[in-house]
């Protein structure tokens, strides 16, 4: 069984197998468990087969494995011995459906803004929930990860279960610590399976689903935290059209005072922002002047002068997907993008 029929995720075992013997492309859990050495295209694949195993078992055409039953428990060392961490049995279709619904949750848009980010296995959640040193490989950063919250992770997904407000805890502190990162082109680079993790903790508060806590941009989200997130996003876009490069800008000073008080820290960078848009030339200045306002008029009566645990997730959201949309030059809030007036406000240049 351990063999054949687990995976290793830092010091614990994951291990599943089913009462009557499937082929590994009727295995709905083979995408989520494939390890760092699976080709993409290959995980692709399987995940879609996820989708058409689930409806071929709901039509009747596959029911086989609709009567066929599964069996998942955890396994990790404890002073020499090995301990059972948990265990779980269910009906096949459950499964099923559970994994279809945890791709589905997970779903976030890449932080180019163009696409869908790929789907995460399970190994990269678990790296979403620890700091990752780049001078480490990827099986040293996973050992920092409890067995207990692989344990947790594993039946979350495993039973279509909301997710624990420790694990939202987790990912949104290695979010603050890792958000800074940059990539060739001096932008900040995302890790996608962290933020999806933080949108599923959303989608799961709600039973049936949150609908407002969409992949992309939602500029119509009903929670005043997450636009305060999407101000934050445009002000440090306004400042590098004005400015470019200045170093340490808005994101890197105000992040986290505005993530936690931003009704202390908005109202200050709103009115820095009139002498950003001084230096812009009519048209680009237009364009973010009709974005401040589109967002300022989401606050309501203004922005939350504190944030509680969640509203500094709904905050962390709302920046992110703001600043994917902005990457895009999509037309998500109702006017067009700066890249249509010929300018990229990444880079603060001309095309």
């Amino acid at each position: 069984m351990v063999r054949n029929h687990s995976r290793k995720i830092a010091n614990t075992l994951v291990a599943y197998w089913y009462r009557d013997t499937i082929v590994p492309d009727d295995d709905p859990l083979r995408a989520f468990l494939m390890g760092m050495e699976t080709e993409e295209h290959a995980e692709a694949a399987a995940q879609s087969a996820v989708r058409r195993l689930l409806d071929a078992i709901r039509s009747g055409e596959r029911a086989d494995l609709g009567n066929n039953r599964y069996y998942a428990l955890t396994l990790s060392g404890a002073s020499g011995r090995v301990m059972v961490r948990d265990w779980m049995d269910g009906r096949f279709e459950n499964l099923a459906g559970n994994i279809a619904a945890w791709f589905s949750d997970l779903a976030i848009v890449a932080c180019d803004g163009c696409r869908e980010a790929r789907e995460p296995r399970f190994f990269e959640l678990g790296l979403a929930l620890v700091r990752n040193d780049r001078s480490k490989s990827i099986s040293k950063n996973l050992e920092q990860l409890a067995g207990s919250t692989v344990a947790t992770l594993w039946r979350v997904a495993v039973q279509n279960l909301s997710i624990p407000q420790s694990l939202m805890a987790q990912a949104l502190a290695q979010f603050r610590a890792e958000r800074f990162t940059p990539d060739e082109r001096n932008r900040e680079v995302f890790n996608h399976a962290r933020m999806g993790l933080l949108r599923a903790y959303f989608v799961r508060l709600t039973p049936g689903g949150d609908a407002t806590m969409t992949a992309y941009l939602n500029a119509d989200h009903p929670a005043p935290a997450y636009h305060c997130g999407r101000l934050l996003a445009l002000f440090a876009n306004l400042q590098r059209a004005a400015l470019g490069d200045v170093g340490a800008g808005v994101v890197q000073r105000f992040y986290s005072s505005a993530s936690q008080t931003p009704g202390l820290v908005l109202g200050r960078l709103s009115a820095n922002a009139r002498n950003h848009l001084g230096k812009l030339e009519a048209k680009l200045a237009w364009w973010y002047e009709s974005q401040l306002a589109e967002i300022m008029g989401r606050l309501g009566d203004g922005a939350p002068r504190i944030l509680d645990l969640e509203g500094q997730g709904l905050f962390a959201l709302g920046y992110y997907q703001q600043l994917a949309a902005l990457r895009a030059g999509k037309k998500d809030t109702r006017t067009d993008s700066p890249n249509e007036i010929n300018r990229d406000p990444e880079q603060g240049e001309h095309q």
